[in-house]
C-alpha cells in the first residue's frame, strides 16, 4: 500500500470582524500541491497533522494496493 500527504499552502482571505455577519470562505485552487511518500500510515498523519498546526492544508491518501484479502475468490 502506498500511503502520501498532500499538502498546499492555505491562507484565509476573508475580512471578518465580530459582527454577527461573516464572509463565507471560498474554495480557491491550489496552485503548488506538495507531496510527501511514506512507508507507515502512522507517519503519514503525524506529518499531515503537523503542516496543519504550520497553516498548510493536509490530505493524507492511499493507493489502495494490498488493501483486505479476498478470501472468497481462493480456489
Amino acid at each position: 500500500m502506498n500511503t502520501w500527504v498532500e499538502y498546499f499552502k492555505y491562507e484565509d482571505k476573508r475580512n471578518n470582524t465580530h459582527a454577527q455577519m461573516k464572509e463565507q470562505a471560498k474554495w480557491t485552487e491550489p496552485t503548488d500541491v506538495m507531496r510527501r511518500f511514506f512507508d507507515k500510515p502512522e507517519d503519514a498523519r503525524q506529518f499531515a497533522k503537523r503542516m496543519g498546526d504550520q497553516g498548510y492544508h493536509a490530505t493524507v491518501k492511499t493507493d489502495g494496493v494490498g488493501m483486505g484479502h479476498f478470501d472468497r475468490f481462493k480456489c
